[in-house]
């Protein structure tokens, strides 16, 4: 009776000083999760990761009742937790997606974390994606760190968001690009083919006595054109020589009354051009009437 009362101490007093698991909530930042199991105090515990789910064994440590098994639907890391409760322990499970993994072929990475407050929180940081290559992967893992306040990281991942998303640009740009020369080269094959066969078509209708009419018509057209522009530039030229053959180059009076006329007409403000068109006289012989001395000058130099 003795060493049943003291077994029955110690199993009291073992039970009073074991931790208890009072919560546990989780957050996604797309390939990331973040699970977080809260202790009244620390846990002894160790961390076993396997394939498809991560276990934690929880040393001397007691479940709160209102913690029940939870499924996970809308996410892409982990599907939900398990509880598996004993006399002295708690094991509790982690059950992976492993949906990406099977596409990828990668294996997921956890990190641990604790955190002493009033309470003792064990935190699991579980990345689907171990070496993200793609945008949502790399906004995923620059989303995490910029809320979990790792801001250098955040950084980093920020710059690799920013320059692949440039490179998917001008991919994305050279291939409109491309897309539209292939729609130009066949629309002006299309073209060019239609066009052939249409000549093709008008050809074929056509017989040789039709386009032998068409192209002596031609001929004669281009015939009479040359000669009408013959015609016309021998009455010109006949015109201009008898022109300047009839009128005398002197004009109609004499030197001295041409003089005074030019006098005139540049004391009205005439141009010199004008006077010799209006008198029918060189451009040097009025420029001699207007400004001798000028001429005498020019002609010592």
């Amino acid at each position: 009776m003795k060493r049943l009362f003291i077994l029955l101490f110690f199993l009291l007093i073992s039970f009073l000083n074991a931790s208890i698991i009072i919560d546990a909530y989780y957050k996604d930042y797309g390939i990331i999760n973040r699970t977080v199991f809260v202790f009244d105090t620390r846990p002894e515990y160790e961390i076993l990761k396997h394939e498809s789910n991560i276990q934690i064994n929880l040393s001397g440590c007691r479940k709160d009742v209102s913690l029940q098994k939870l499924k996970i639907l809308n996410s892409k890391v982990i599907t939900g937790f398990n509880y598996n409760v004993s006399e002295d322990k708690v094991a509790v499970v982690v059950n992976i997606n492993t949906s990406h993994l099977l596409v990828t072929g990668e294996a997921y990475k956890v990190e641990g974390m604790e955190l002493q407050g009033d309470v003792f929180k064990l935190v699991l940081d579980i990345f689907i994606s171990s070496k993200p290559q793609s945008l949502s992967e790399l906004t995923s893992y620059a989303s995490f760190y910029e809320t979990t306040g790792n801001l250098e990281l955040a950084n980093d991942y920020n710059n690799l968001v920013i320059k692949l998303h440039n490179t998917i640009k001008a991919q994305q740009e050279n291939r409109n690009e491309q897309s539209m020369q292939t729609i130009t080269t066949k629309k002006s094959t299309i073209v060019k083919t239609k066009l052939k066969s249409s000549f093709q078509v008008f050809v074929s209708k056509l017989n040789i006595t039709i386009i032998g009419f068409i192209l002596l018509a031609i001929v004669l057209f281009v015939v009479v054109i040359f000669l009408i522009y013959k015609l016309n530039h021998k009455r010109t030229s006949v015109s201009d020589v008898d022109g300047n053959s009839l009128r005398p180059t002197d004009g109609f009076a004499d030197s001295t009354y041409l003089r005074e006329v030019a006098l005139k007409l540049i004391a009205k403000n005439w141009k010199i051009e004008e006077i010799a068109k209006e008198l029918d006289l060189p451009f040097e012989k009025v420029q001699k009437f207007i400004a001798p001395d000028l001429e005498q000058e020019l002609e010592h130099l």
